[in-house]
């Protein structure tokens, strides 16, 4: 990656979005960092896994996490905007991590039924057939961020052979107050499925600073 692609200039920003999530489950990833500071994070993140899994670090473990996390940096910072985003540690090393990510929305809308960010997740992808996609929606409320909340889960082929598995938790807040949304999606629908309990309890720990209840 080229400098100033991976490596912003913009650092040291305050956190957007805040959460008490248990370390032992949790971890952060830094979407504005430099290039000695990503190299430090990345071998103490990968040392710390394959010790809770018990398995050997190989070079081409080191190599595929430093180019999924490379990546996803670039995707979230810089095309989805993302604020925040964290890690889900018991995903074996092996498998493509799972990475949830969080955004500020600004909506002005006086209800959830009003908020066009609030039903967005529940819209069927334009360019896959609506047969060949499945939604699951329930009302998710929380401590930190109120009642008005949703998470929906979505199953979808991201092509022949791979069933993409999404998960969005959106809560609407009073005018003047940012929406939260956060999202992540993995590409093997076991590793969601097992994770959502958690994904659950992690949710609902999110909260925006200076809003707590």
């Amino acid at each position: 990656m080229s400098d100033g692609t991976l490596w912003s200039a913009d650092l040291g920003a305050p956190l957007h979005i805040d959460t008490d999530a248990d370390p032992c489950l949790w971890g952060y990833l830094h979407l504005q960092i430099d290039r000695r500071t990503f190299k430090e994070w990345l071998d103490q993140h990968l040392i710390g896994l394959a010790a809770i899994h018990n398995i050997e670090l190989t070079r081409k473990l080191r190599r595929f996490h430093k180019n999924f996390y490379e990546q996803t940096i670039v995707i979230l910072r810089d095309k989805l905007e993302a604020d925040e985003a964290f890690i889900y540690h018991p995903v074996p090393l092996t498998y493509m991590p799972l990475v949830m990510h969080a955004t500020r929305i600004h909506c002005e809308a006086p209800d959830a039924a009003s908020c066009d960010g609030f039903s967005a997740p529940t819209v069927p992808h334009s360019d896959i057939p609506e047969w060949q996609q499945r939604t699951g929606s329930i009302a998710f409320p929380s401590p930190h961020l109120g009642e008005d909340g949703v998470r929906v889960t979505r199953s979808y082929p991201a092509d022949s052979t791979i069933m993409m598995t999404s998960v969005t938790y959106h809560w609407h807040t009073p005018p003047g107050i940012p929406d939260v949304c956060l999202r992540g999606h993995h590409d093997d629908p076991e590793v969601m499925a097992a994770a959502m309990e958690a994904l659950d309890d992690f949710a609902r720990t999110l909260r925006l600073p200076g809003t707590a209840r």
